[in-house]
């Protein structure tokens, strides 16, 4: 499995982009992944699989091709080998995008310099202990209620119980009282979140921001024992469907039977708003009609 993003470090012309997609495409085919990779002429989005070999015979190819934006060792690719065969992702796709990440407000509103300081996962850990500090989860709420950090004292821990990132300014607008003097820590599952997010804070004047690098992913790997200050399961955007330390408990439960039940792999979706949500094994071998049609979400639930 090969988890990354990148930014250009300046936005590439249409036609650089156009060319970006074509070897790209064709060094996935020849080097045998699958999976998805969205270019945008800010920077690159990728969630892939394939052999241990060809994945990194990809991701050479790419610093080849674009050495200003992967040289030098730029790009945090994050490898989970050994990934067993039904994990794999099936189809490949590779193909141009506005965006990387999808917030709803014009990028050059929030320019990436205008960004947090990243924190490594050891520095981050100690600052989620910091009683000044505030953290932001910029995930979406299907994401957060399967897992999250929740530091036993210090830091406020602060979910915005997002559908789709396009809410997040409008969270930030409502709740701007609440990060005005604080340490302001955000994360997300591998990072790519947190730039645009912690940009956009930065241009409305919110200050002492930081990230956390390599998101939660990152995390779990320096604090596979135990977790850390996490809690729960980390949703991926794979076949694994989610992952945590090891030991971790599942702390998210069934929306139909309350049982205990952390894997979104059932495909459910809220029947009031459509978010994806929780469906153990025992409830989706039910009849259909007497179960996903009547889901609702926490969110929905409460509303």
């Amino acid at each position: 499995l090969l988890l990354f993003y990148t930014y250009a470090p300046t936005p590439m012309s249409k036609h650089r982009q156009t060319e970006a997609v074509r070897f790209s495409l064709n060094s996935l085919k020849k080097n045998n992944l699958t999976g998805r990779l969205r270019i945008a002429r800010e920077g690159y989005n990728g969630t892939l699989t394939g052999s241990k070999k060809g994945v990194r015979a990809f991701t050479a190819s790419l610093e080849m091709f674009d050495c200003a934006t992967f040289g030098n060792q730029r790009v945090d690719f994050k490898y989970v080998d050994g990934l067993p065969h039904n994990q794999a992702l099936k189809g490949l796709k590779c193909w141009p995008v506005t965006e990387i990440v999808t917030y709803g407000f014009d990028p050059r509103d929030a320019p990436l310099d205008a960004g947090g300081h990243h924190l490594s996962p050891q520095v981050f850990h100690a600052a989620l202990t910091d009683p000044d500090a505030v953290v932001v989860d910029v995930r979406n709420f299907n994401e957060t209620i399967i897992g999250r950090f929740a530091p036993a004292a210090g830091a406020q821990v602060l979910d915005p119980g997002m559908r789709r990132s396009t809410e997040f300014p409008r969270w930030i607008a409502q709740n701007r009282e609440k990060l005005t003097g604080k340490k302001v820590l955000l994360y997300c599952t591998g990072g790519v979140r947190c730039e645009r997010a912690s940009a956009f804070m930065g241009s409305q004047g919110i200050k002492n921001i930081f990230q956390l690098e390599g998101g939660v992913h990152r995390y779990l790997e320096h604090f596979n024992e135990g977790g850390g200050h996490w809690i729960g399961k980390n949703y991926t955007f794979d076949k694994r469907f989610s992952h945590g330390a090891v030991g971790g408990e599942v702390i998210s439960r069934c929306t139909h039977c309350g049982n205990p039940w952390g894997r979104y792999q059932a495909q459910a979706k809220c029947t009031a708003c459509g978010i994806e949500v929780l469906l153990c094994r025992s409830c989706q071998r039910l009849a259909k009609s007497s179960v996903k049609t009547t889901l609702r979400c926490p969110l929905c639930q409460c509303s």
